[in-house]
């Protein structure tokens, strides 16, 4: 049976609330920061190409669809401590609030995307993109 939390992150749901329990919590995290940071080394090593295509897409659309999981399954985690706050679940936190920063510092101090981001905003098709984008 596909975990619960899993399971809303691929169908782009909400959260079971009523049916998670503390067990959840763990596997569905760990699952989605190893994709997280196998999907970031994909990402790097296409834009440390030389001849990489620096785009909006290329950059920015791949590094949202990425963060996705993990961002929505912590928020799920942040706000049951908020909510239903159960030591089960404080623990769950704690024991996985070092990791997850660890793997969105990755990302968020990758120097190959900095590059890339730079790149981009230098590019003759920073001017194409919308206010929003830029």
């Amino acid at each position: 049976m596909l975990n619960p939390l899993t399971r809303c992150v691929q169908e782009y749901a909400l959260p079971p609330f009523a049916q998670l329990r503390p067990d959840d919590y763990a596997p569905a995290l760990r699952t989605a920061m190893e994709e997280l940071a196998t999907d970031l080394e994909a990402i790097e090593e296409d834009l440390a190409d030389p001849g990489a295509d620096i785009s909006w897409e290329s950059v920015m659309d791949r590094l949202e669809i990425i963060d996705d999981p993990l961002d929505r399954l912590w928020g799920v985690v942040t706000h049951m401590s908020m909510v239903a706050n159960v030591p089960e679940l404080r623990t769950v936190q704690a024991e996985l609030e070092p990791e997850v920063l660890a793997v969105q510092d990755k990302r968020a101090q990758s120097v190959v995307i900095y590059k890339a981001m730079v790149a981009l905003r230098d590019s003759s098709d920073w001017n194409l993109l919308t206010p929003e984008q830029q």
